[in-house]
């Protein structure tokens, strides 16, 4: 009896500890989302063409902002597909912290050394590689985080918190995606992950995630109380000793496009879809159609 007992408690703790992190971990999301320059601030992504670039809120500019400086500078595209910005005199730019008053090179979010990221008024923008090269464009003062409507998620449940087993894949697997814009990608995949739910065997090709694997899946919940398109999800952690990855489906999140039209999210590859309705994680946002 006092071994059943002991048991008990060890289970309650267990689960305790474990609501409690999930609890920790929608704060982290939540904050996250609302930061004055995070997935809710974006409000446009302009690409880049050969030659002068100019940006700012006049009706001239080439790349026109909602409001802030008439004229703020110009980003350059050469034919090596460099990039540059020169600012106008007198404006209160910086880039990585760093006041800009004269011609600067740019680095893309994929490129070395750190993108370069630039601030002025209430903007925050940079340069992406997405097969070309476009200005992202975040605003703290955009209508999608100041109207911001909250998260809505199921309940937690244990059930969808499941062992899954790591089979590699050597060399990686390279795996073809598509985003939202209809551009495809080859992903490596350093590999599959096996496990049961609800009493039916599945697997996922994961991508790297640097200290966790990253999930891009889709199930029956989508487009009916989940994010069409299907949604996020990162392991507790990578494999372990006994090739095991932890999987918590209750920590689904949806991609920045939930939010936003102006983001370049992955969509699931067609053997990450899964045949189940997965009633865990987050839900549709508001009142989106999607």
């Amino acid at each position: 009896m006092k071994a059943l007992i002991t048991l008990t408690l060890m289970l309650s703790l267990l689960n305790s500890h474990a609501t409690e992190e999930y609890q920790a971990w929608k704060e982290a999301r939540l904050s996250a989302l609302q930061q004055p320059h995070g997935w809710l601030s974006l409000v446009a992504m302009e690409w880049l063409y050969s030659g002068k670039n100019t940006l700012g809120s006049a009706e001239d500019n080439d790349i026109q902002l909602n409001h802030g400086p008439d004229y703020i500078g110009h980003f350059t595209l050469k034919s090596d597909k460099s990039v540059y910005f020169t600012p106008v005199p007198g404006v209160d730019i910086q880039a990585n912290g760093q006041a800009v008053d004269e011609t600067i090179q740019v680095f893309a979010d994929l490129e070395e050394p750190e993108t370069t990221v630039f601030n002025v008024d209430s903007y925050e923008f940079y340069v992406i590689e997405r097969h070309k090269k476009a200005v992202r464009i975040k605003d703290s003062q955009a209508e999608t985080r100041l109207n911001f409507k909250g998260l809505d998620y199921y309940p937690e449940q244990k059930s969808y918190r499941v062992w899954a087993d790591f089979m590699p894949y050597q060399p990686a697997k390279i795996i073809q995606t598509v985003n939202v814009l209809g551009q495809l990608y080859d992903e490596p995949s350093p590999g599959r992950l096996e496990f049961e739910l609800m009493g039916q065997n599945f697997s996922i090709d994961a991508f790297d995630g640097g200290d966790s694997y990253y999930l891009v899946f889709g199930d029956k919940t989508n487009g009916r109380t989940t994010y069409g398109p299907g949604r996020f999800l990162y392991s507790d952690g990578l494999v372990n000793e006994q090739g095991k990855v932890l999987l918590d489906f209750n920590k689904a999140y949806n991609p920045p496009c939930a939010f936003t039209a102006y983001s370049t999210c992955t969509l699931p590859p067609l053997q990450n879809r899964l045949n189940i309705a997965i009633e865990a994680g987050e839900k549709k946002y508001g009142d989106s159609t999607y």
